[in-house]
């Protein structure tokens, strides 16, 4: 018998039952593909569940559809699709309405989460009424409800308008509710509590949502395993954690928590979290305490859910219990992993913005601290002659002060300098600017600004910034020298400085044409400071700076060339950037030997292995970064020089680059 609705009205031979657009894709089928995550997706789907807009912590609101279609009609479970709009854009749906989604963005929220859709910036949303939907094959154009919102600009075709009808008259409407029970979870959607909670809130007798990073590696036991958690907020009904032997005790070790009732003593090294009244104890039973003791570790982020608050055994400090509920199976521990920007959790992203603005402070308050014990001995050492002076002026105490830094400056920048061991053959520019680090460099820059008339904070694409620092090289783009220096054509633009920006070092031209020859290269700049003596230290920042023809010319002092005909000057191109970057040359040689021999390898033997292989990517030939090359690293001196921020507007992705070129730095001969 065939299926209901493949019959024309009034017809007696069965019609061809439409398929789903080629652009568009089954909700089946993005469920069963994890590698479908972070692609963007056309969809079409009944709407069996709505959550009705809340206000989020932004000038947007977030709903929820749960969509259902022909390819997991029977699987008991839809999709859901996140809308994250202002009130005013949110769209306005019933039972079983049919809803054509464009460019939406697949997401999986938790590791333990299903995979879910949710809205981007080009995201339409595109509403067919059920009540007018016509049986097919006649359109379903009419039930198109008009949309006011500026996210939907869509325009469902004649096919998507066809495939509209066929889809709602063959789906099984047993399995979706009917209109009344359908409002009426709606409405209870706006009842649920947010458990969600800062460390600093939390007090005796609540339950409660956390969002905190790992304070110190798990300790196990056989059914249950403790953390130390902490959002970088503050309760004074915590245990005060105390640093580097500077508690009340004055022990500076032993007993470094404070614990005298027989707890195990832990060495401070194994501590990662802040300071003072910031972690809390939390003790995990089973079935959650084996995900902590495979997956968490020190440092990690990770979500409790439904932690009860009360205070310990002794009675003095707040603690966590996280236990088992008997009447779900949902997982109430999640590690985060690697975020997307636009579907991080916005409590996980305050919670990091905290984290890195007391690791700032945590530094600056133990320079203060050690200065203040430097000051200390030597008052304790010029013994009480010099305490029983006059008083001094505050004229006195203002120079005395500024000679004490002026020679501190001086002392730090020897000091530096002599720890590094700086190239004494490369110069750069003096200026104002302190030395900075990579890390600094890279470190964007967030500005406040009104947003709707609310405070917002953004994050600038770039700043138009320059900066000192003590630098290594640690790779080169491109990767023959021969290539430092390409032609174009000579133009009347070269009268304007910024002229070589604007013109392509690629273009064609008749023979005879006037060309004129630019340096252009890339370097990658590493932190010299030593690496910390850990099992698995962090790798050093690094950035990608630009070298211009100016720039060049002031580096190398040479003029470029055509230096596949100028022997002469490759020659002495290759002996300046010796000076620079020392045998880095030849590791990248060596390296790039060894790949073609494997490459011949694989040839001899007939399978053409290497025809599937991607063009390996330009850190790939850093002999620094690990990968193949299992030799010493590159005995190169760090050096200074300067760097410029700059943006570079994207015109194919309509958004500005922040980039980075070298300036004002000289190889002395």
């Amino acid at each position: 018998m065939p299926a209901p609705g493949a019959y024309r009205k009034g017809a007696l031979h069965p019609t061809k039952e439409p398929p789903l657009p080629s652009n568009f894709t089954g909700l089946g089928a993005i469920i069963d593909a994890d590698s479908a995550v972070g692609s963007m997706v056309n969809v079409m789907g009944l709407v069996a569940d709505y959550q009705l807009p809340i206000p989020t912590k932004s000038k947007d609101h977030k709903c929820t559809l749960k969509l259902y279609d022909l390819s997991i009609e029977n699987a008991g479970h839809g999709i859901s699709f996140n809308i994250f709009r202002p009130a005013a854009d949110m769209p306005q749906v019933k039972a079983a309405d049919v809803v054509v989604l464009t460019n939406a963005k697949v997401q999986r929220y938790r590791r333990a989460d299903p995979i879910s859709l949710i809205t981007h910036w080009r995201t339409s949303v595109r509403v067919y009424s059920a009540a007018q939907i016509p049986r097919p094959p006649e359109s379903a154009q009419a039930a198109l409800v008009p949309s006011t919102s500026k996210f939907d600009k869509h325009t469902p075709s004649a096919h998507e308008h066809l495939y509209v009808s066929h889809l709602y008259h063959k789906f099984d409407k047993g399995a979706l509710p009917d209109e009344e029970v359908f409002m009426e979870r709606a409405a209870r959607s706006l009842n649920v509590k947010d458990k969600f909670s800062l460390l600093q809130d939390v007090h005796e007798g609540m339950f409660c949502d956390l969002i905190a990073q790992v304070s110190r590696e798990p300790h196990a036991l056989a059914d249950m395993a403790t953390l130390y958690v902490s959002d970088y907020t503050e309760n004074a009904a915590f245990h005060s954690h105390t640093w580097e032997g500077l508690d009340e005790s004055g022990s500076g070790g032993g007993d470094p928590y404070n614990y005298t009732s027989g707890s195990p003593i832990i060495p401070r090294k194994e501590w990662a979290g802040p300071y003072g009244k910031m972690s809390i104890q939390v003790t995990v039973y089973e079935p959650h305490a084996s995900i902590v003791r495979s997956e968490v570790s020190a440092g990690q982020w990770v979500s409790l859910r439904n932690v009860q608050i009360k205070y310990g055994r002794d009675g003095r400090y707040l603690e966590g219990f996280l236990r088992e509920d008997r009447n779900s199976t949902a997982t109430r521990i999640e590690v985060f992993g690697p975020q997307d920007r636009e579907t991080i959790d916005p409590h996980l992203k305050d919670a990091v913005r905290r984290c890195r603005d007391y690791g700032k402070n945590k530094k600056s308050q133990i320079q203060d601290i050690k200065s203040a014990q430097v000051a200390g001995q030597k008052r304790r050492a010029s013994g009480p002659a010099e305490e029983e002076q006059q008083p001094l002026t505050t004229k006195e105490r203002r120079r005395r002060k500024r000679l004490a830094q002026e020679q501190k400056e001086k002392e730090d920048r020897s000091n530096k300098e002599l720890r590094l061991s700086l190239n004494d053959q490369i110069a750069c520019e003096v200026h104002s600017a302190p030395f900075s680090t990579i890390e600094s460099i890279l470190e964007p820059v967030l500005c406040k600004t009104t947003v709707g008339g609310q405070d917002a904070t953004l994050a600038a694409p770039f700043i138009c910034a320059k900066y000192r620092a003590h630098v290594r090289v640690v790779d080169f783009h491109p990767r023959a020298l021969e290539d430092f220096a390409c032609s174009r054509k000579t133009s009347l633009f070269d009268i304007f400085s910024d002229s070589e920006d604007d013109v392509s070092s690629s273009d064609d031209a008749a023979p005879g044409t006037n060309r004129v020859w630019e340096w252009r290269f890339a370097l990658q700049l590493e932190d010299p400071t030593p690496q910390p003596r850990t099992k698995n230290p962090a790798p050093r920042p690094r950035v990608w700076v630009l070298v211009n023809n100016t720039e060049a010319q002031c580096l190398t002092g040479l003029d470029a060339t055509d230096l596949r005909q100028d022997p002469a000057t490759l020659t002495a191109l290759r002996q300046r950037l010796f000076i620079l970057w020392g045998e880095l040359e030849e590791r990248k040689a060596r390296v790039a030997e060894r790949e073609r021999e494997r490459r011949r390898a694989e040839k001899g033997k007939g399978r053409q292995r290497h025809a599937g292989l991607e063009k390996p990517p330009l850190e790939s030939s850093n002999v620094e970064d690990g990968g193949r090359d299992k030799e010493k690293p590159v005995a190169n001196k760090p050096f200074p020089c300067c760097i410029q921020q700059y943006g570079v507007y994207n015109k194919a992705a309509e958004e500005w680059v922040r980039c980075y070129g070298l300036f004002g730095t000289k190889i002395c001969d």
